[in-house]
């Protein structure tokens, strides 16, 4: 049978890999594979396994079923993972040598994450976040819409999450036997990462407990308490946002992710891999000489972004294993904390997640590629071999014809911008094609070597597809990241339009036949483009930021553009006002589609509003393509068959003014 173009509805065939877990033993790695049902108009997602030398890899979970978050227990014999079944979400065990898994808790409506096993395996620590008594249910079992929303708080939302409920995320611990679970701390605020001592008695977590703390969310503290609940000690630190923690082997330091600058720019500043004494003394930062940020902010439709996997110590307490954004990649990395030398484990794939096995010896990795969508790999650390043991797209990749990827590098003035671009299948350099530029969102992300669905649909629709890290972006250091701060459509703008200079340069771009678009701040640059040059045929804006005035009241975390611009709308509305698209809508000419959802809190839907009201009112060629319930994250998790309407849009509307 012939090779078919990479297509739309492509998005069934995925079978999506996340979160492998090497076995203590370093034989086996259990990991989750996530797929889309075109009936159901769902996502499911269950768990497999898969010798750790390769092999074939096989279900343990089955049925349309939600399981995730698989955790080896310290013996190996048994797996627990988490599974949302019957409308709540509660931790099951799996016993490894074959049978059923069980249902472990019984706790009420809520949502459970991050759960880890004690060192001795008789209890699981967990996060929990119970619903708040004014949450109702219906008969299903679904949450019922209240008759009102009562709101005090200045932060009482988060995009893809809803509205905040009275309750609070707190660690939890469970009896790994009887699954007896109670609260070990309390209070109203929330815990989000922790972790067991060595010796089990003590758990440390981050949480911020300050007075007035939603005034001051970039200020986390670390602290420390027993088991058995009782007081908690906070470990002195400078203030700053902190992700991820992990406990020295000898239960005498913490390793952690974070930066000592609080209300910069949100990813200006580089995480680093930091630790400290439990006593407080002995505060180090690790990487600052890398100037790379120890936290995953590479951007893809297929592979996720931001997920967190806390320092990792090897057996010895010396060296620390991490991962970094860096130019499009993200390497896995160890430092030395004794002499601060950095080495990279590996460079091939961008790490999403990773584990190591008891003996640190070997490692399980959820890679991303270009030539095919995320697999499983392991690597033996004395042989620096890397195998890739899941081939679960590997069918769909033999059965599509596509081109690889290119990367490119290109001046700016003086500055070397990375890029890459997408030729379509059965190129042919004679002849001039269409071509389309994508901008990516954060703004401080970083495109990167990823299988990325939405371009091979773009570029099998005979497209150019082109796609840059310009200044603003992760990836290329402090200096690169910060230079948007306060003014984000510039150097942006003038990195963006180099890109489409060095796309014309190669000889085969139809310079009357180009579009633009993207989404989040890639939205904002859209608006931006569009009311600056004529140069564009077309353009999509997606899920767009046009007024920042309003941005700053409307997104639920709309507050943090004063870390941004140093100063409110109401302080300094003309700084606002001149870098905002909407400001200079009357320059717009170039037809333009709009793509917003309607459950956008991250980037509220008024802001598209916004533009579709303006242009219309002037008598301009645009078009509203409004997804109900959608969040803002519709082209990476939204509804599938929303998915495909999505891009199925975006092709007809380059058809229509690129064709």
């Amino acid at each position: 049978m012939a090779k078919q173009k990479i297509q739309i509805s492509d998005i069934y065939r995925f079978k999506l890999v996340s979160d492998p877990q090497i076995s203590p033993d370093g034989s086996r790695v259990v990991f989750v594979v996530e797929t889309m049902h075109k009936v159901k108009r769902k996502y499911y997602t269950n768990l497999w396994l898969v010798p750790s030398t390769g092999g074939r890899a096989r279900k343990l979970s089955h049925g349309k079923k939600n399981d995730n978050s698989p955790r080896w227990s310290p013996d190996g014999e048994s797996v627990a993972f988490i599974s949302k079944r019957n409308e709540a979400s509660q931790i099951w065990l799996l016993p490894m040598e074959g049978g059923e898994a069980r249902q472990l808790t019984r706790l009420p409506k809520g949502k459970v994450s991050s759960i880890k096993w004690s060192s001795d395996g008789k209890e699981i620590g967990f996060l929990f976040h119970p619903f708040g008594k004014e949450v109702t249910f219906d008969k299903r079992g679904k949450a019922e819409v209240p008759v009102y929303r009562h709101i005090k708080d200045m932060w009482y939302r988060l995009d893809g999450e809803g509205f905040f409920d009275s309750e609070f995320t707190h660690v939890w611990v469970a009896n790994a036997s009887t699954g007896a679970a109670g609260r070990v701390v309390k209070g109203e605020w929330h815990d989000t990462f922790f972790d067991w001592s060595p010796d089990g008695k003590r758990i440390a977590f981050i949480s911020n407990r300050r007075k007035e703390w939603q005034h001051r969310l970039e200020e986390d503290e670390l602290y420390v308490v027993s088991t058995k609940g009782g007081p908690v000690r906070r470990i002195p630190a400078p203030a700053g946002p902190k992700e991820g923690l992990s406990f020295s082997p000898d239960g005498k330091k913490l390793a952690f992710f974070g930066h000592t600058e609080p209300y910069s720019g949100w990813g200006a500043v580089n995480y680093t891999v930091r630790t400290v004494g439990l006593n407080g003394k002995d505060y180090r930062s690790h990487t600052d000489e890398m100037d790379r940020m120890a936290f995953p902010v590479t951007l893809g439709d297929l592979t996720p972004s931001f997920v967190v996997v806390p320092p990792v110590w090897d057996a010895a307490g010396r060296y620390i294993y991490f991962t970094v954004s860096s130019e499009g990649g993200s390497p896995l990395c160890k430092v030395d904390t004794e002499s601060g030398e950095i080495e990279t484990v590996t460079d091939e794939k961008v790490v999403v997640s990773f584990s190591l096995d008891g003996a640190c010896g070997k490692v399980a990795l959820h890679g991303g590629q270009l030539e095919r969508p995320d697999e499983i790999y392991t690597i033996d650390l004395k042989r620096q071999a890397v195998r890739q043991v899941s081939r679960l797209n590997q069918s769909y990749i033999h059965s599509r014809t596509f081109n690889l990827t290119e990367e490119v590098w290109f001046k700016s003035g003086q500055t070397n911008i990375h890029g890459w671009i997408l030729k379509p299948p059965n190129f042919s350099a004679r002849r001039k094609y269409p071509f389309i530029l994508l901008i990516h969102g954060g703004p401080r992300c970083q495109y990167g070597r990823l299988f990325f669905h939405e371009m091979h649909v773009l570029a099998a629709a005979d497209y150019v597809v082109m796609y840059t890290n310009p200044q603003g972006s992760q990836g290329y250091g402090y200096k690169f990241a910060d230079a948007i701060t306060g003014k984000w459509a510039e150097p942006a703008f003038k990195d963006l339009m180099a890109a489409v200079d060095h796309a014309l340069s190669l000889g085969y771009i139809d310079k009357k036949r180009m579009a633009v678009t993207g989404g989040s701040y890639g939205g904002y640059m859209t608006n931006w483009i569009v009311t600056h040059t004529n140069r564009f045929a077309a353009a999509v804006t997606q899920r767009s930021v046009s007024d920042l005035s309003s941005m700053f009241g409307t997104s639920d975390v709309g507050f943090d553009m004063e870390w941004e611009f140093k100063t409110t709308p109401w302080d300094d509305h003309d700084l606002y006002r001149k870098w905002s698209p909407i400001s200079y809508i009357r320059r717009c000419v170039t037809p333009l589609l709009i793509i917003h959802s309607e459950h956008d809190w991250r980037c509220n839907v008024e802001q598209d509003d916004q533009m579709f009201m303006a242009l219309k009112f002037l008598k301009r060629e645009v078009e509203y393509l409004r997804f109900p319930e959608e969040p803002h994250g519709l082209s990476r998790h939204g509804r599938p068959d929303r998915r495909e309407a999505r891009l199925k849009f975006m092709v007809e509307w380059f058809d229509r003014y690129l064709k």
